[in-house]
């Protein structure tokens, strides 16, 4: 194991700024600055740029499944997790065990460049997996499932919960105005009964808020989670983004499950400034994207002095991609599959292209050869025999397209 190493005459995007042909050293798994180390330096030749890793802020592990399930349009969320529960998908998917429905969730995650995920669910459920998985679950929030009389009655209640948060110095998630209904509709106004609307909170979807609901979201700087794929999949329309990033209020992108959202956090990017351009005819500016996917959720998640940039002090998780080093927030927002070229968390790498593998062979990191895209990579753990359990507990050759192996 390396206890020091650099990779050099690289275009580093921290993501507030842009350096070339610069080098970033790592000491004991965080960033020590931008110099060449002395004991090891990899020096990156060809067209590749290093960006933080990337954060996906609301996903659902334990519905790591496909294809998407669902008979919308919908006026809430409800209706479709009839139809979810009824599915003949959700029985099929029902035959694999949680942890093996953790380990492709989180699979899907670092094979698209992220190291660190909010898995939306109670903690008594992911907490017997967070430690098994190949990427950092975040541990520290509170949460609600959502703001409702009916919702899934997730953690002790909206005012227990958010007090939890702010005595820990931890989030408060919860999904907001899912929906159309009268219910639904009354999200903030219910957080703020609770006094439950500020900076510690984390608001998820949010596709019903009124011109008073954006004002008082931005107001008592909360935070949202974007999910577009999934909003626009269930009920056609999502979040007033515009509005929201106007008035200040710190925006990020996630991909929430694949039972209704995009595949991964590079397709929902993507879909993201598609729909952001039919919206508002005009582009949703790369820079920002990237911000949404690393910086802002960071910020959101209140894990900021450790993750989200690449600056001294912080956590060496990073994320190296092929691409144009002329156009270098572009050649991340426009990346394949194929184009996550190294992962690493915590100094430690993970997942990264074949042509890559002396350098996990100098960490003494036990991985596997896998295929994904057309292009041969390297990853720790087994992701092949996972996929080989999931078709066996099925009885048949099943596909999972987020974990194209």
């Amino acid at each position: 194991m390396l206890v020091e190493f650099s990779l050099s005459s690289l275009t580093i995007v921290t993501p507030t700024e842009v350096k070339t042909n610069a080098s970033i050293k790592i000491y004991q798994g965080r960033i020590e600055g931008f110099t060449r180390s002395r004991m090891k330096d990899y020096e990156i030749k060809g067209s590749y740029i290093l960006f933080p890793a990337v954060i996906n802020p609301h996903d659902h592990l334990f519905g790591s499944y496909h294809p998407k399930i669902g008979n919308g349009i919908y006026i809430c969320w409800l209706p479709w997790d009839y139809d979810l529960k009824g599915s003949p998908i959700y029985e099929e998917r029902n035959k694999n065990s949680p942890f093996e429905l953790y380990q492709i969730g989180a699979y899907k995650n670092l094979i698209s460049g992220v190291t660190t995920v909010h898995d939306h669910i109670p903690h008594h459920i992911n907490d017997p997996f967070i430690d098994k998985l190949p990427i950092r679950v975040l541990r520290d929030y509170s949460l609600s499932h959502e703001v409702s009389v009916y919702d899934l009655k997730w953690g002790d209640g909206v005012d227990i919960e958010y007090k939890r948060a702010v005595e820990n110095d931890f989030p408060f998630v919860t999904h907001i105005e899912e929906g159309f209904d009268e219910e639904s509709l009354r999200g903030i106004d219910i957080l703020e009964e609770y006094k439950a609307l500020s900076e510690y909170t984390v608001l998820v979807h949010g596709i019903g808020f009124s011109t008073s609901d954006l004002k008082r979201v931005a107001k008592r700087k909360a935070h949202l989670v974007w999910c577009p794929g999934s909003n626009v999949y269930m009920f056609q329309r999502t979040a007033k983004v515009k509005e929201l990033m106007e008035l200040g209020v710190n925006v990020c992108i996630g991909t929430d499950s694949p039972a209704t959202g995009e595949l991964n956090i590079l397709e929902e990017i993507r879909f993201a400034k598609k729909i952001y351009g039919q919206m508002y005819n005009e582009g949703l500016d790369d820079r920002t994207v990237i911000e949404m996917i690393t910086i802002n959720p960071a910020r959101a998640f209140r894990i900021q002095d450790k993750l989200g940039s690449l600056e001294k002090g912080k956590l060496g998780d990073l994320l190296l991609v092929k691409g144009d080093r002329k156009k270098p927030h572009e050649s991340l927002v426009n990346a394949q599959l194929r184009d996550i070229s190294l992962v690493f968390m915590e100094g430690k790498p993970l997942y990264g292209d074949s042509e890559f593998e002396y350098l996990f062979q100098d960490f003494d990191t036990q991985y596997k050869m896998i295929e994904i895209d057309g292009k041969e990579k390297i990853i720790i753990g087994d992701p092949v025999g996972l996929v080989e359990n999931i078709r066996k507990n099925v009885g048949f050759h099943k596909k999972l397209p987020f974990l194209p192996i």
